[in-house]
Order: structure tokens, then sequence, then C-alpha cells
């Protein structure tokens, strides 16, 4: 059975986690297959958004403890195991996937029920939307497992949420629930259970009626503009205006106003 499901439909890849029995926590092996299917969707131009969701009860659950524990013990009668060769590749890994969500030029929106923790959240965190179920929980339990957090989440989250709200969900290892995650910014839509995957079908729908060019910029500069400085913002924007004017879809956009249709963008 596929641990990890791909398909293509009206210009939007899903991905869907498919480990329900453990809550779709992953091993090595599936983060890998997690970070190529990232890649081969960011590089699709069949694809304009993508959705990454799960099947069952839970979104992520983050590492697997119970195969690292069955299968990667630090003691192995009496010598050290090299259990650090697993928990590197997991780590860059994960730390590979912010970098192709930030670098891909397409929206990444995460539709979340039930659990999303640990290295779940961190692929919550690293979309660019998230929407979530009524049920969805968000939270880092490595501060009670005896490790940290990565893919990313240090520099995010605090950009997301607050530097003083991130830090306390980082120390204190507590979870918080969906509407906790709407009311500070975490989650873009906060919908009933079962309406999530709907809902960020509905938001990439809207998303694909937008000009692509100006959608992809969009994310860029975002992305861009938080790691740069105001004067570099700015110049950022003024580039990229000064790119998208002489675009077709610029120029459909000013007809179809003019003619008061809806626009037939086509992504030039």
């Amino acid at each position: 059975m596929a641990r990890l499901l791909y398909e293509i439909q009206d210009g939007i890849a899903w991905i869907r986690f498919n480990k329900p029995e453990i809550l779709n926590a992953f091993d090595a092996e599936e983060i890998r297959r997690l970070v190529d299917v990232l890649r081969e969707a960011s590089a699709d131009d069949r694809v304009r958004v993508i959705i990454i969701s799960s099947v069952g009860d839970a979104f992520c659950a983050g590492d697997d403890l119970k195969v690292a524990m069955a299968e990667y013990p630090l003691v192995r009668s009496g010598e050290i195991h090299p259990v650090l060769d697993i928990i590197e590749d997991i780590t860059e890994n994960l730390q590979e996937i912010p970098r192709i969500i930030r670098r891909a030029p397409k929206v990444v929106i995460a539709a979340v029920r039930g659990y999303a923790v640990g290295g779940g959240f961190e692929v919550a965190i690293d979309c660019d939307l998230i929407v979530a179920a009524e049920n969805a929980v968000f939270g880092f339990p490595e501060s009670n497992a005896g490790m940290t957090i990565t893919g990313g989440a240090t520099k995010l989250l605090p950009m997301i949420v607050g530097l003083n709200r991130a830090r306390e969900l980082m120390l204190t290892g507590e979870f918080i629930d969906a509407g906790e995650g709407y009311r500070i910014g975490l989650v873009n839509r906060l919908v009933p259970l079962g309406e999530e995957e709907a809902e960020a079908l509905r938001l990439a729908q809207v998303i694909l009626s937008r000009a692509p060019l100006s959608v992809m910029h969009h994310k860029r500069m975002v992305t861009q503009s938080v790691e740069a400085d105001f004067e570099g913002a700015l110049n950022l924007e003024k580039q990229t205006i000064a790119t998208l004017i002489y675009t077709e879809d610029y120029g459909e956009a000013l007809a179809a106003f003019a003619e008061k249709r809806k626009p037939d963008f086509r992504g030039r």
C-alpha cells in the first residue's frame, strides 16, 4: 500500500499522508518520498497549486517513534548503533521541505484534521496557507521527548504567530486547538470537520482564477521580503511591477475591466 498518495486534478496536485493506523506518522523513507513528490509537483507545468492533506483521522503525528525504537536502538549488545545517521537523514529531509515550498512557483496549502504535531506541525507551518478542521490540534512534543524542532519552524513560526507565542509553543510543548490557532493567525481558514479539503480546494480554485504570474510573483516577493530589509523589499516590489506591466496577463486584466467581463489569464 502506498504510504503517500499523489495525484493531479485540474491544475491541483494532491499529496496525502496515508498511514491512518498510526496517525500518519512517518519514517525516514516516507519523508524522503514526500520531498521527492514535492519536487515533482513544483516542477510540473500542469500544477499551479499543491494541497497537502491526509487519509484518516489525523494530518500527521510526526516521526514514527515505534519504528525508531524497534529498528534503530541506541544500544545493541553494548555497542552504540549509528542512529545519528537516521536522525540526520530525517532532519535533512524535513529541512528540505520548506526550501522546496518557499522556492516553488506554486501555492502550497495544508488541509489539516486531527493531530498535526512534531514533524507534522512543521510540514503545516512550511505551507503557504493552512486550512484546519475544528478538531485540528497543533503542537511540538519535542521538549518532552529530549529533542528539538526543525523544518524551519524556529524561523517561520515566530513570523506567523509572533516571537513570544512561538517561544511558548516550543518551550512548553503544550498543544493548541484549531480555534486558538485561528485566533493567533496560524490558521487561515477554520471549518467544520470533514470540510477541510473542500475549503482547501475552494481556495485553490480562487488562486487558479487569478493571473498566474501575479500569484507567482506575490509569493516570491513575500518570501524574499520577510528575509530582506525594508528598502530591499521596496526595490523588489518595484522590480516586479516593472516586469509584470509588460505581460499579456496585465493587458488582459485591463481589457477585461474595460469590457466588464471575467479575464482569461494565460500566464504570459
